[in-house]
């Protein structure tokens, strides 16, 4: 009861500290777009509503800005606008996509979707798979000098060059041995049609355009999730208490286990900070392969200053960062046996 009491006054304090970050993170956000040079907001806005295709007077374009400014609840003290802002954050009211010309809360949802089907499970598939080569690549001599200038070679490949080169070789040049399986261009009618319509067909067509991008992300990640840990790995093998259980007649394999289990800790934190790394793949991969996410939104939003899109997708990375580390909190509770020991301990 007292171990369980200590854990939930931990992750209390934890959800706290996310409160505050996440608070002050929105609240930077609003002043870079509320006091940046030219009012970014209140062109947007006045583009919004401005008829498209009919020339206006400069009288009409005035008037546009007086409504934009009442819309905004620019006309109201600063510190107004600010409590509308934080009340429009927590509400759910983005603003309207220029660009898509919908609500920017309603195409995040659609395009949070998508990130989470790329994303998701390349995030999952190349945390397991690094780690088990990194490990393995750790505990065997012959097979390291092998593996070893893949993983750097993959470590220090941008994404989005590994993509332009799946691309080039697999998804042109080698397609027509695959009898042009590969797709190059992941569109939103192959999420959708997936989604909306499950059957065999759908998932194939689905497939043949997932699978380019999703290896393009699965294997540069993978690459610097091996080469971690294998140093982890070596260091944990080489340590006092591995020679130790060597000398007193322990098994290969049940000093690695020993050795696994301290070495996946920091590999464990080093999630949340991939995470970030994943945002900025995301966009170059969805520049190589038009994929729609958050990524290719973000740039179509920076083309055509489209500041509320801009403004919505930097509070939903922030959103995700905070949550995917807060997860990860969770899990150093379960897996980690010296954090229990601490909650026993006071």
């Amino acid at each position: 009861m007292v171990v369980l009491l200590s854990i939930y006054k931990y992750l209390l304090k934890r959800i706290l500290l996310y409160v505050i970050v996440f608070y002050i993170a929105i609240s930077l956000i609003w002043i870079l777009v509320r006091f940046a040079p030219g009012d970014p907001a209140l062109t947007s806005y006045i583009r919004i509503i401005t008829p498209i295709g009919i020339s206006i007077s400069p009288e009409q374009l005035e008037a546009l800005k007086k409504k934009a400014i009442v819309e905004l609840g620019y006309d109201k003290p600063i510190q107004i606008q600010y409590i509308i802002y934080l009340y429009r954050v927590f509400t759910g009211d983005l603003g309207i996509s220029i660009y898509f010309a919908s609500p920017v809360s309603d195409k995040l949802r659609e395009l949070i979707i998508n990130d989470l089907i790329l994303i998701g499970p390349a995030i999952i598939s190349s945390w397991f798979l690094g780690n088990y080569i990194g490990a393995f690549a750790a505990r065997n001599k012959n097979i390291d000098r092998i593996l070893v200038p893949m993983i750097y070679i993959l470590t220090a490949t941008p994404y989005f060059l590994f993509g332009l080169v799946m691309v080039y070789f697999i998804g042109i040049e080698a397609n027509q041995y695959f009898g042009n399986f590969f797709k190059p261009v992941l569109s939103q009618t192959d999420i959708r049609s997936f989604l909306t319509s499950p059957s065999y067909t759908t998932f194939i067509e689905f497939m043949r355009a997932y699978t380019l991008p999703f290896l393009s992300m699965v294997l540069v990640s993978t690459g610097g999730w091996a080469s971690g840990m294998r140093s982890l790995m070596i260091y944990e093998l080489e340590s006092n208490y591995a020679r130790y259980m060597e000398s007193i007649g322990f098994s290969d394999n049940k000093i690695s286990s020993y050795a696994f289990r301290y070495a996946i800790n920091p590999q464990i934190t080093g999630l949340g900070i991939q995470l970030g790394t994943l945002i900025v793949a995301g966009l170059a991969l969805s520049s190589v392969f038009n994929y729609p996410g958050t990524g290719i939104a973000l740039i179509y939003a920076i083309n055509f200053r489209d500041v509320f899109l801009i403004q919505g997708i930097a509070i939903y990375y922030t959103l995700m960062v905070i949550i995917f580390n807060f997860i990860i909190d969770i899990l150093y509770i379960i897996i980690d046996p010296r954090i229990r020991y601490g909650f026993i301990g006071g």
